[in-house]
């Protein structure tokens, strides 16, 4: 009698599919049995043989080293990412015929690998297109045998999963110089000052200078008291903030079109040197590089419950504290009215900057108390619409 383990062993590859068809024969015989049907017999027998037919399939080692490439794993929406499966045999014996499969994504790559001597390799490309932004999971591979049918099926799993970063589509704008503020660490500016740390000048003593910005030596040299001049220093700490409620935008394209407005201006305020602090609905978004950046926007969906814009503010108030300019991307069925209300509670010393996405809409803009309401409608347009701005129109 054969023991339980033995005999999960042999039947441990029968899948949900071969699940059904040993259902299938064991009625029928017994069906068959009751009834004296030949016919239901018949069928069991069946059932029985591509049981046994498709278990033989599984037999044989699978010993092979599967490593997966992706060249590059970073995209832009739209464009193809080329990989590869590389398969060794690096076992001291043959190798029957294998197939491999590569999970894309939602999908699978599958190769069917010959006969592969010791040491031998096997090399195949394939592609990955993109069409919409995303993170797509690829791999680990696996070395899989089985039955065409599918109702027996053995695999193991090699190598690891690789992400392949799917960016939003981003554009390439002017030097944002908007909402400047001092800052010890920041770079200097043609403001004359009478106390920073980046010395500009010598000058004569004026009434009321401070005497600690004295210098001795020259006043000593020249007969008459010199002091320092300086200039400012001064950095930008822009805040990105991301509407992700479902409710307020009109669909995915106008969405699409909101992550490529708040990529382009993270991606040049990083290029820039500058500090940014990204918040997508309830969560801040890695914003260290351009590229962490747009490996964040990857991943970002909408929302059925996301944050309303007030708490979505209060919220972006908590993560970008000390911001000088906050960008507020949101779409089209946001009224101009939320976005008063919501932008008030950033006060008069934060120049707020809200850009409404429309696809198709025309370049406009909107003073709304000490918020520059922007309608955007194609990302080509963007640096326009913030030429606008910055020229005060």
């Amino acid at each position: 009698m054969a023991r339980p383990g033995g005999l999960r062993a042999v039947l441990g590859p029968v899948t949900s599919l071969g699940g059904t068809v040993a259902v299938i024969g064991a009625a029928s015989w017994w069906a068959g049995a009751q009834l004296g049907w030949e016919e239901l017999l018949i069928v069991a027998g069946t059932c029985l043989v591509a049981l046994v037919v498709a278990l033989a399939w599984t037999l044989g080692r699978l010993g092979l080293d599967i490593d997966v490439e992706l060249d590059p794993n970073r995209v832009v929406v739209g464009d193809d990412a080329v990989g590869r499966v590389l398969v060794r045999n690096d076992r001291g014996r043959v190798s029957l015929g294998t197939r491999v499969e590569v999970p894309v994504g939602e999908g699978v790559a599958a190769f069917e690998v010959g006969t592969l001597g010791a040491g031998e390799r096997f090399e195949e490309p394939f592609v990955v297109p993109t069409t919409r932004r995303s993170v797509i999971p690829v791999g680990p591979a696996r070395s899989v045998k089985g039955d065409p049918l599918g109702i027996a099926r053995r695999e193991v799993v090699s190598g690891s999963r690789i992400d392949l970063y799917v960016h939003p589509r981003t554009t390439v704008l002017p030097p944002l110089s908007a909402g400047w503020v001092r800052d010890l660490e920041g770079r200097t500016t043609n403001d004359l000052s009478t106390s920073d740390v980046a010395f500009h000048t010598l000058r004569e003593y004026v009434p009321g200078d401070d005497r600690r910005h004295v210098h001795w030596r020259t006043s000593a040299r020249l007969g008459t008291l010199m002091v320092r001049q300086f200039v400012d220093t001064r950095r930008s700490h822009l805040g990105l903030v991301l509407s992700t409620d479902a409710s307020d935008w009109a669909d995915d394209d106008e969405f699409e079109l909101g992550v490529s407005v708040l990529g382009s201006l993270g991606r040049t305020a990083l290029l820039e040197e500058q500090e940014v602090t990204t918040v997508s609905g309830r969560n801040p978004l890695p914003s260290h590089t351009p590229t962490r950046l747009l490996d964040a926007l990857s991943g970002v969906e909408r929302e059925p419950d996301g944050l309303s814009l007030r708490d979505l503010v209060l919220r972006s108030l908590q993560l970008a504290r000390g911001a000088s300019v906050v960008g507020l991307v949101v779409g089209s069925t946001v009224d101009v009215r939320q976005v008063r209300a919501a932008c008030e509670h950033y006060g008069r010393d934060v120049t707020v900057i809200a850009l409404r996405c429309r696809v198709g809409a025309e370049v406009t803009r909107h003073r709304i108390g000490n918020v520059s309401l922007l309608e955007v409608g194609d990302l080509d347009d963007l640096a326009r619409a913030l030429a606008v701005v910055g020229s005060g129109r």
